[in-house]
């Protein structure tokens, strides 16, 4: 009966969400959390190298960047490779940075795992404690049998089968009451479900046994050893750190992660060797035992990490394309972040195990013949890359002698400031209709629960290499200026009190029928999600459309698929509630917004 209750509250939740009334979407309030970074907050460097020096030549690094960023779909933002604990190459994707910290989501398990293994050396905590015992001062009597049976272990290695899940937690302040009031799909550990509330657990074991936050707990232990500045990571309701997510960290610090579990544990510290982890504890996090039925990719999980394809391989997982790759067998490490539609695999996998798995050529256990050559190539491609490339400035048409001499001959006149169709837009101010439509990305609305109002009105002013966009959002203003010479320019957005990184490119043309066209790409690049908006101008009249990468019907498929897991009444409840042709056009409206306006004439 209890399970029950909760996910009525999810259906309420749900339903919010389909009529667009996010003003009262969840029963606590958002607070802000995410301090705004700064990009020159580095800590302590990786040793760098150069890839002959360690076995791998030039020419192939640069072939796994060119396929990576072959693949537009996964839009990768940036990329660290190590080998022999040094850093062979890093790039990043314009307008993403390696200095900026980047959301981790279930990436975060990983180091939630970390902290859970020094409280069992510490003798702290055993992993076939019952959880029921560890919060008994939570006083929760009506307790599913199954629930009395759940260990530390089950929720390690995600077989606690434990319903309440991601989405639960949106609509319940006390997290961990609710886990406990929650039942279980199936007998713990007997199967593998994967959820992320099984972290969370974790931390708040972390929390309770130890007196400290995660982030305060792991600090003198991990992050300053290692050479990590000042982490955030995001709090539940009553301020424990989220366990499954919440994590942000640099490209560089995930890299580092990876080498330290590769290095079984051991970091050097101020010229000495420490013992961060156990190394027991890595050793049982990635002994591969449980079956996870996620395809062969990843077929099989440890302690809050994943299986890797390659011969003694794993990774540090998070959604939308965010990895740690550890390969032992090459004694390398590869960091990803990236904006990727899939939820656990892409193809930026694919090609790490292409270039760097058991069928890659063979590297060189001693150092290779300098290749000036070829390592001038490939750090020419390192600074070509481009997350989005319909907005990468088109190189300058090379001049030659006779159009030099005609140039000088038959002088062109000097064109105007601004194109027809952007003094069009230049000046102007609009106010829409009431909307769903959002600056920022849904995706991270529904993350964060910093969920906004709509755009009410919007004003525009251009320049011939950029233009400035200014949007109000219920009590926000929003001031963003986008480059329009392919250059992102970086702004500082905020939203209910919360600050973001974003870097914005526009374009301006016309359509079929000469109407201006404004299109703007908002990165925002401590994230996977780019806003993307096309705004068509036609008489006293504006049309925004709104959309997002990754889209929102790709995570929507992973939304559903908590809501509406097995043994899970919650779908039922709301096609009961709703006919399903009817939620879909409703998910279009809120997922595919679209804002109409009017000019505002001035007085």
């Amino acid at each position: 009966m209890l399970d029950i209750l909760s996910q009525m509250k999810v259906v309420d939740f749900m339903l919010k969400f389909l009529r667009g009334d996010m003003r009262r979407i969840t029963p606590y309030p958002f607070l802000p959390q995410k301090k705004a970074f700064s990009p020159g907050q580095f800590g302590a460097a990786l040793p760098r190298s150069t890839p002959e020096a360690e076995g791998i030549s030039s020419v192939h690094i640069e072939r796994f960047f060119r396929a990576l960023d072959a693949c537009g779909e996964i839009r990768v933002h940036s990329v660290a490779v190590l080998r022999h604990g040094r850093l062979i190459a890093e790039g990043s994707f314009r307008p993403y940075s390696a200095a900026y910290p980047h959301m981790m989501f279930s990436m975060s398990k990983s180091v939630t795992g970390m902290a859970v293994g020094m409280l069992v050396r510490d003798g702290m905590l055993s992993l076939d404690e019952k959880i029921v015992d560890i919060f008994s001062d939570k006083g929760v009597l009506l307790r599913s049998p199954r629930v009395n049976s759940i260990t530390v272990r089950h929720l390690l290695n995600m077989t606690s089968g434990i319903r309440f899940n991601e989405v639960g937690s949106v609509v319940e302040r006390d997290w961990v009451r609710a886990f406990l009031l929650a039942d279980c799909l199936f007998e713990p550990g007997t199967e593998f479900s994967y959820n992320s509330m099984n972290s969370y657990l974790l931390s708040a074991i972390v929390c309770k046994r130890s007196g400290m936050g995660l982030r305060e707990y792991l600090t003198p232990r991990l992050f300053e050893p290692l050479g990590i500045p000042e982490v955030t990571w995001e709090t539940c309701p009553l301020g424990i750190e989220k366990g499954g997510w919440g994590l942000y960290l640099r490209v560089g610090d995930m890299a580092k992660l990876g080498q330290l579990f590769l290095q079984n544990g051991r970091w050097n510290v101020d010229g000495t060797k420490q013992q961060l982890v156990p190394e027991q504890w890595v050793k049982d996090s990635t002994r591969i035992e449980i079956p996870t039925r996620e395809g062969d990719h990843a077929d099989g999980y440890g302690y809050q990490l994943w299986n890797f394809n390659a011969k003694g391989a794993y990774q540090f997982n998070g959604i939308f394309g965010q990895y740690v790759i550890v390969l032992p067998e090459r004694d390398m490490v590869v960091a990803i972040t990236s904006g990727s539609p899939n939820l656990f695999y892409d193809r930026s996998c694919e090609i790490v195990e292409e270039y760097f798995g058991d069928g890659a050529p063979d590297f060189s256990p001693a150092p290779l013949p300098n290749n000036i050559p070829a390592l001038r190539s490939l750090r020419e491609t390192l600074d070509r890359l481009y997350a989005i490339p319909e907005t990468a400035p088109r190189p300058p048409e090379r001049e030659t002698l006779l159009h030099t001499l005609a140039g000088r001959l038959f002088p062109k006149e000097p064109q105007a400031a601004l194109s027809r169709a952007a003094a069009a837009i230049d000046g102007t101010k609009y106010r829409f209709d009431p909307n769903c439509g959002s600056v920022l990305p849904l995706i991270l609305q529904g993350v964060t629960n910093n969920f906004t109002q709509g755009t009410q009105e919007a004003e525009f002013r251009v320049k011939p290499d950029s233009c400035t966009v200014v949007l109000r959002d219920g009590e926000n203003e929003i001031n963003v200026q986008a480059g329009l010479d392919g250059v992102s320019r970086m702004n500082t957005v905020t939203l209910n009190g919360e600050g973001y990184t974003v870097g914005a490119t526009a374009r301006i043309t016309e359509d079929e029928d000469d109407r201006p066209v404004l299109k703007l790409f908002f990165c925002f690049v401590e994230t996977p999600c780019v806003r993307t908006m096309k705004l068509i101008f036609y008489g006293e009249k504006l049309l925004i459309r709104f959309n997002e990468l990754p889209s929102v019907a790709d995570a929507s498929k992973m939304l559903f698929s908590l809501v509406g897991g097995r043994g899970n009444t919650i779908e039922k409840m709301m096609l009961d509630t709703i006919d399903r042709q009817r939620m879909n056009e409703r998910m279009e409206n809120i997922t595919l917004p679209r804002a109409k306006g009017s000019l505002v004439k001035p007085e």
